[in-house]
């Protein structure tokens, strides 16, 4: 009897549940992608931070036009373990 919401990335929602799910705050959680608007700075809008990965769908002409910076950029996600010992 209720309508069904489908919620996905961008939206606020998306975050909001995954936090939850997590137990954690937004300044708490990383989001790592290789959509530099969907994935990164969606998330860093929700107070996450944002990584962007070069692998996957990334174009280095997407990122130079983006509405943004990611807070991290890595070649890898190899690089991650590297990055995460630096901000914690």
């Amino acid at each position: 009897g209720r309508p069904a919401v489908v919620v996905g990335k961008p939206a606020a929602e998306f975050f909001a549940t995954a936090l939850r799910a997590l137990g954690s705050r937004p300044a708490e959680a990383v989001m790592i992608g290789d959509d530099v608007e969907h994935d990164v700075l969606a998330a860093a809008r929700h107070g996450l931070t944002g990584v962007l990965v070069r692998t996957g769908k990334f174009r280095s002409d997407t990122l130079a036009a983006a509405s943004g910076r990611p807070d991290h950029v890595i070649d890898s996600f190899a690089d991650l373990p590297a990055l995460l010992d630096g901000l914690g």
